[in-house]
């Protein structure tokens, strides 16, 4: 299997952090179990190609593994060689929100089963139309909802499939970032997004996979000052209340709140702060997903780890191996396309099972509504996620 990689950035391999990301170790490590036979990182421009060798012999030395990865631009990546995009298999795209339209729609058009990093898209217009493409030339889309593959959350799932909270009543998210992150690591294109629909949707998408209700109809307020006060255009914070309907007609709906900033401390414990509360007639469910109960105390300050997402692991008698729900995310995709390219299974055979294109239209609503209530005072805006 021949991979390309859109984006060079944080998820990726960790530029801007202290880490080595997440995609790039998850591919090496993917590498010692099946058959990688190389993998091509794409940048906007050859000033990356040093930052994706250093990382890949880092990652490749930590592991013990052997992962061949090379550097090109995009445009040259499609048409390289005499068989230009034939010569991949899939694509991940990791590039900022603004762009996944249209280098989504590059990679459908070249062939290629696509893994999109979050969110899916902004608008529900190109949302239909990457669906479209895809179904035309029957290939995979899907997005890289990692959270569904957090064991906390497919517990939660299972007790609310189960009937444990009884009536659904109401749901409650708080999820903030530190301000590193709009100032520092995204600086070149926070403005372009809010935060919503950067770091929000990952909950909207979560709610819809543990429940499976629908958003009906959203309203949403924003505060700014502190980011714009930096030169960063965009909302310090904003607050959603969203009423979702069940998915058979007849039944009770429930409501969620949702509050989601980027502007915590330096010093806070965790890049992320995350948790969210799940009410019901029979019973409540608390999930704490900052607090995984590893904590450490340095020079430096204090640090919360969860140790669950994307970590390096020395497991007794092995050779130190990377895994984590982030990592289990992108092999999924990965085995899904051998699967595809083996002929035992078909693209749609993945509705239900997968956050595909279209389960993740149901979240590219709810950015698109919460946008446009913004925009318009904090009105109650209708959700349209239909295909």
């Amino acid at each position: 299997m021949r991979i390309l990689v859109v984006g060079a950035g944080a998820y990726v391999l960790g530029r801007g952090t202290s880490g080595l990301g997440t995609v790039l170790p998850t591919l090496a490590e993917v590498s010692k179990q099946m058959d990688i036979d190389g993998v091509t990182i794409c940048s906007t421009s050859d000033r990356g190609r040093s930052e994706v060798e250093r990382a890949a012999a880092e990652i490749n030395r930590r592991l013990g593994s052997s992962l061949k990865v090379t550097h090109e631009l995009f445009e040259r990546a499609l048409r390289a060689g005499p068989s230009g995009a034939a010569a991949f298999d899939c694509a991940i795209v990791s590039v900022p929100d603004h762009s996944h339209f249209e280098i989504g729609a590059r990679v459908l058009e070249a062939g290629l089963h696509c893994l999109m990093v979050k969110p899916f898209v902004p608008t529900t217009d190109e949302g239909r139309q990457l669906i479209s493409l895809a179904d035309t030339r029957r290939l995979y889309g899907a997005v890289e909802f990692h959270k569904r593959f957090d064991e906390a959350n497919l517990i939660v799932r299972r007790m609310v499939n189960e009937g444990r909270l009884g009536t659904l009543a109401y749901a409650t998210v708080e999820y903030s970032q530190r301000i590193t992150v709009p100032r520092d690591v995204f600086a070149g294109w926070a403005s372009r997004t809010n935060i919503f629909q950067y770091l929000g949707v990952h909950y909207v998408d979560l709610l819809h996979f543990i429940t499976g209700y629908r958003p009906r109809r959203l309203t949403a307020v924003g505060h700014r000052g502190v980011l714009t006060g930096l030169g960063v255009d965009t909302y310090d914070s904003v607050h959603v209340m969203c009423e979702w309907e069940p998915p058979r007609a007849g039944g009770a709906g429930f409501v969620s709140q949702f509050a989601v900033g980027w502007i915590d401390p330096e010093r806070s414990s965790a890049i992320s702060d995350q948790r969210y509360l799940l009410v019901g007639s029979d019973s409540r469910i608390e999930c704490d997903q900052k607090n995984r109960g590893l904590r450490v105390v340095g020079r430096e300050g204090v640090e919360d780890i969860n140790p669950y997402f994307s970590e390096y692991l020395a497991r007794p008698g092995a050779p130190l191996e990377f895994a984590g729900y982030g990592y289990e995310s992108i092999k999924r995709f990965l085995l899904d396309v051998d699967d595809l390219k083996q002929g035992r299974v078909d693209p749609s055979s993945f509705e239900g099972k997968r956050p595909t294109f279209r389960s993740a239209l149901v979240s590219t609503a709810v950015l698109q509504a919460v946008r446009e209530s913004l925009a318009a005072g904090s009105e109650w805006k209708d959700v349209d996620a239909a295909v």
